[in-house]
């Protein structure tokens, strides 16, 4: 569960990315279920009471299983879903990604307006670098001025090779998007030189904190260029631990407190409180599997 944070009665959060079905494959067993930052960011923000949840993501008919009571405001397209397939290793991941070609962003007709005008939070979180900057600007500028605004760079930060291995790419965006949010979330596992990196971008652009995750060793946030490392919360978890989707409910946590009182220190900290919280819940349900 997410920890509590001071908002408005009720606070409204719009998720414009990816979705996607995972296979996951480890020694013990194979499952396929829906993944993505956005399915993972909606399943924890819809425990918080007053939340109100509307996700923009391409998906086809082949997600309907998946699908039912996430709030996907877009209809199915034709042809299959974007599919990850992640092989397990502990805490380590080989990934490889299938449908690229058929994950364009989705259109933002009216419909997708409507509720982007209501938002308190707008999370943007592209699994693939296809978000264009002018389609995130226009995604960005029919949110409020007030609303809180934040990047999940990830999808930026690698691409899809004909063979389907996912590689890593350079941010050639960054100039163009990065200063149309908030907050900027990535890990250091993303991309080489990963705090150097957000040293420089958050010095170029002021306006946007960068938050670097570093897995056990907390995070660093990088406000106009300095750094504040922020340790993770303790975790009391039997090993190995699988930290897939605590990344998502990371920046879950982070995007609620950070609209309390745009305290990007608290923010940070409030997040690791969360990201633990579902780590070690995840162990406790898998044990209990076993």
């Amino acid at each position: 569960m997410i920890p509590n944070a001071t908002s408005p009665q009720t606070t409204k959060v719009v998720i414009v990315g990816h979705v996607c079905i995972d296979e996951n494959t480890s020694a013990d067993e194979s499952v396929t279920t829906a993944g993505s930052s956005a399915m993972f960011i909606q399943q924890q923000l819809v425990q918080t009471p007053g939340v109100d949840m509307a996700i923009l993501a391409p998906h086809s008919a082949d997600f309907a299983e998946f699908a039912r009571g996430i709030p996907l405001i877009n209809p199915c397209q034709p042809g299959r879903t974007l599919r990850y397939r992640n092989f397990l290793d502990g805490d380590k991941r080989r990934q490889e990604c299938v449908g690229a070609d058929n994950a364009a962003p989705v259109a933002l007709d009216a419909g997708a307006v409507r509720e982007l005008e209501q938002a308190n939070i707008l999370i943007v979180c592209p699994l693939l670098p296809n978000f264009s900057p002018e389609y995130v600007a226009e995604a960005v500028s029919h949110a409020p001025a007030d609303a809180v605004k934040i990047l999940l760079v990830q999808g930026y930060l690698r691409t899809v090779c004909t063979d389907f291995r996912i590689i890593q790419r350079d941010f050639a965006e960054y100039a163009s998007v990065l200063p149309l949010f908030d907050v900027a979330v990535y890990s250091n596992e993303d991309i080489d030189d990963a705090l150097p990196l957000a040293a420089a971008w958050s010095e170029q652009f002021p306006t946007t904190e960068i938050v670097v995750t570093q897995n056990r060793e907390g995070a660093t946030f990088f406000a106009q260029g300095h750094a504040t490392s922020v340790p993770a919360a303790p975790i009391e978890s039997l090993e190995p631990i699988n930290t897939i989707g605590a990344g998502d409910v990371f920046s879950a946590a982070l995007a609620l407190a950070y609209l309390a009182d745009r305290d990007i220190q608290v923010a940070v900290e409030q997040a690791h409180i969360g990201a633990a919280d579902f780590i070690q819940q995840s162990q406790v349900r898998a044990a209990k599997a076993a």
